[in-house]
């Protein structure tokens, strides 16, 4: 009876948690619109890969482009099954170094999400039950969700029944993420991959500081001339 208990948390552990990310139409809740449409495309460089063939088989130095070509709904569930939020999910054609190895890829949240900074706020909720829930099936779980200025930081990370996490960067307007790491293991045995954004059609995303706040550098500049200004009239004057 232990053994059998030993092995079926950790089973139903990894099966709720799979079914909080499950694609499913339901109305009544929150719904969160991502900062993409179709048409959209960004490019990833693989800055690290390692025993991972997520998107095929992809190594370090090779490029990732994520074509949007549709978008879905998806529901965010608690450990109890209940429906949360929902939130749009991206379908996408995904190319390696230029090539296409697939279509139709419906994406969870992990390079595109939810614009603003509210379904961060419901995340977060979530976020804390499974970490008092986990336990109970036999794993550790921890995260973190830190909102800044322009980007949140999203991580995770399980020990037990899963052992590994996710790492990602994400521009807060757009939703779309600059980096993004996930990686796994089973003892010694580790797979990862480090994706890095190069290039995007999506506006705002690689858009430099100073353009962004560019008011930071002008209005300084024109206090100072105008300053000088009215100092060099007061003293032509005097």
């Amino acid at each position: 009876m232990k053994q059998f208990v030993k092995v079926i948390l950790p089973a139903i552990f990894i099966a709720v948690f799979s079914v909080s990310s499950m694609a499913t139409i339901c109305l009544g809740y929150s719904m969160y619109d991502l900062g993409i449409k179709e048409g959209d495309w960004v490019e990833y460089n693989v800055v690290e890969a390692e025993n991972w063939e997520v998107f095929g088989d992809i190594d370090s130095g090779d490029t990732l482009r994520f074509e949007v070509v549709g978008i879905k709904v998806q529901e965010r569930m608690d450990p109890y099954c209940t429906v949360v939020f929902e939130v749009e999910a991206p379908v996408c054609d995904i190319f390696l170094n230029g090539e296409c190895i697939q279509r139709n890829v419906e994406l969870g949240e992990m390079l595109f999400l939810p614009k603003g900074e509210e379904h961060w706020r419901d995340l977060e909720k979530i976020e804390e039950i499974w970490k008092k829930e986990a336990p109970k099936y036999g794993t550790n779980y921890d995260s973190d969700i830190t909102i800044g200025r322009d980007t949140v930081f999203f991580s995770y990370q399980m020990e037990g029944a899963v052992n590994g996490g996710t790492k990602q960067t994400v521009h807060k307007d757009t939703g779309v993420a600059l980096e993004f790491e996930r990686y796994s293991y089973v003892g010694e045995n580790r797979s990862e991959y480090r994706l890095v954004i190069s290039n995007t059609n999506v506006p705002g995303v690689l858009t430099p500081w100073y353009m962004k706040y560019w008011y930071f550098i002008v209005l300084p500049v024109v206090a100072a001339i105008i300053i000088l200004a009215v100092s060099f009239e007061h003293k032509r004057r005097t």
